[in-house]
Parts: structure tokens; sequence; C-alpha cells
């Protein structure tokens, strides 16, 4: 959405397509004069999954009111990476600055106040759904904020970026969006109770998947080991060596496996430009042997052989067996 200060100015509902859509337990919206002199824009990027809604959104200055008080509004995390929100209520008072997150119940109505330039991670689940994993409301006699490095908040985060990278396979299964939904109101339930790892013993294959997905993200780091990736993705490192063992797999092996994958995938791009001793040190293996050795080990033939089997230019000199010197890949 893009409105000129001539729209603004003109335009009696310019929110009335909200109606009805994933933002529509918000009402009352306006504009706050100065900011309208110079327009506002509005997006939303991202997902709505049947009742589950992920989408990154950027906002200038707004204010209006979340939550109709009717019953069917949904419960609300914003987790704030620019500018900031500020709600008040009947609870009080609260300011959601960049890297904290902030869950809501819309069935109790908030006054809100967007700053000019605010950009969200906005994630709705159903109210009756998450009520019911915590079997009461009162914990929603309050707007819940946290800081998002919090392991609990982490877990949340990096589960959403699988979400999304599924999107294509939540679009055509209704069991896997249900799957997503239930596991994203579960989590939900742990931030506001604070214990993520009992959420994960109901959801392994979830675990796993975050895990895999901060390893992808990640294999570039040098110290990328079983304790920093627990870290990262936001569980116990014996919940995450747990989810790793049902799938009778390791976190390590997972890891070397995904490095090798990526050494690979430069050979092809480089071709007769590629170095032995500099893929094996991007990648992490010890020295070039090492990566020659364990390459060959799973393509059946060494980095230079492999490439004069794709039909790469250039692919005449030998490689060092011994990792000496700075031997052309081509070999």
């Amino acid at each position: 959405m893009n409105l000129t200060p001539q729209q603004i100015h003109e335009s009696v509902r310019p929110f009335a397509e909200w109606e009805g859509g994933p933002f529509a337990h918000l009402t009352g919206l306006e504009i706050p004069q100065p900011n309208a002199a110079h327009g506002f824009n509005f997006s939303a990027n991202g997902h709505l999954f049947d009742d589950l809604l992920s989408a990154e959104v950027y906002c200038d200055s707004l204010t209006g009111i979340s939550g109709r008080g009717e019953g069917q509004d949904p419960i609300v995390a914003d987790l704030v990476t620019a500018g900031s929100l500020r709600f008040s209520g009947k609870a009080g008072e609260s300011t959601v600055e960049p890297g904290q997150i902030c869950i809501r119940d819309t069935n109790m109505p908030w006054k809100f106040s967007c700053a000019p330039g605010t950009r969200i991670r906005v994630v709705t689940v159903p109210r009756p759904l998450l009520v019911s994993r915590i079997g009461s409301a009162k914990v929603f006699n309050h707007a819940y904020v946290a800081d998002a490095k919090t392991p609990e908040v982490r877990f949340l985060t990096n589960f959403l970026e699988v979400v999304e990278r599924s999107s294509a396979d939540l679009d055509r299964s209704t069991s896997a969006r249900n799957l997503a939904l239930s596991a994203c109101t579960t989590l939900f339930s742990e931030i506001l109770s604070q214990h993520p790892d009992a959420t994960l013993s109901d959801y392994p294959q979830t675990a796993l998947e975050v895990a895999r997905n901060v390893i992808e993200k990640n294999l570039a780091r040098s110290d990328l080991s079983p304790v920093v990736v627990a870290h990262m993705t936001g569980v116990s490192l014996r919940t995450l060596q747990r989810s790793f063992a049902e799938s009778n797999d390791s976190i390590m092996a997972f890891v070397r496996r995904n490095r090798l994958q990526r050494a690979h995938d430069d050979l092809i791009r480089l071709g007769s430009a590629a170095r032995v001793s500099e893929i094996a040190a991007r990648w992490h293996f010890s020295d070039a042997s090492h990566f020659i050795r364990t390459f060959k080990s799973v393509y059946g033939a060494s980095p230079a052989a492999y490439l004069r089997a794709y039909g790469k230019p250039g692919a005449q000199a030998q490689v060092s067996t011994h990792g000496e010197g700075e031997a052309p890949a081509g070999a």
C-alpha cells in the first residue's frame, strides 16, 4: 500500500481493503499529522496458511486499535527489527523496541502507535487454539514483552524461517499446514511459560528441521560445533543431540556432508579456476589432502577427475595428494 498525501487527505476509508483480511483486528487506523504530509507506505511479505500468518511488515507512522474484543481475533506476536511499537490497554503500557518481541491477546483492545519506518515480523495464531494449550487465558492479561535473543524466541524465529522455506509444500498439503500451525501455537505457549524444550519432545522432526536450517546458514563459520548450533537454534545441547539421533544422524556428520556439498558446488562453479587448497580452507577441511580423500570417497573420483568428467576446460595438471603448494583443481 502506497498513499500520497493527497490520497490520505481525500480518502474517507484508506484502510478498507484490510477488512476481513489477516489484519482485520486493526481498527480505527489513522496516519498522524504531520507524518501524513509525507505520504504513507505499508508492505507485508509472507504467507497466510489457513489460520497461521507469518509476514515481514514495513509500516510508516500509524495509530489505531488492535483488537475488537469480539473473541475471534488472534493472538499476535510482533518481533520488531526497526522502529518501535507502543501499546496501551487496561493492563498498562508496553513499548517494543528493536530486538524485542511482544505477544498479546487481541481479544483485549489495545491502543497502539507505530513509529515511522517500523519493521516487524508479525505472526498470528488462533486464540482458542493457544488458550487450549495453556489452559487459562489469565496469562494474556498483559502484553508479554521479551528479548528476541532468549532461547525460546530464537527457536520461534528459526522455526518461522523453516515454515517460509517450506511454503510450497504447505500450500499443497492440509496436513502439513495443520502441523505447522500446531507446532507454532505450541511454541507460543512455551515462550509464555519459558520452557521451550518441553515443546520439542512433541515435535522432534520440527526441532531437527530448525537445527538443519541453522546449520546450513552457518556452514562457513569456523567455530560451528554442537554447542554453537544448540545456542543458535535456541535449544539445549541434549535436545539437539537427541533430535539428530532419532534420525540416525549426528550434528557434525550433517555439517560435514553439507560442507562437502558446498565444496562440490564451488568446484563445479569455478571449473579450471578452482584451487583445491582454497576450497578446502573455505569449507574447513584440515588440508587439501583431506578434502581430496573425502571428495573421492563420496563422489567416486578426485576433484580433478570429476571436473574432467564434466568436460571442464583446462583440467590437465595433477592435483597434489599431499596438499603441497597451491595446486590447481584441474588435475
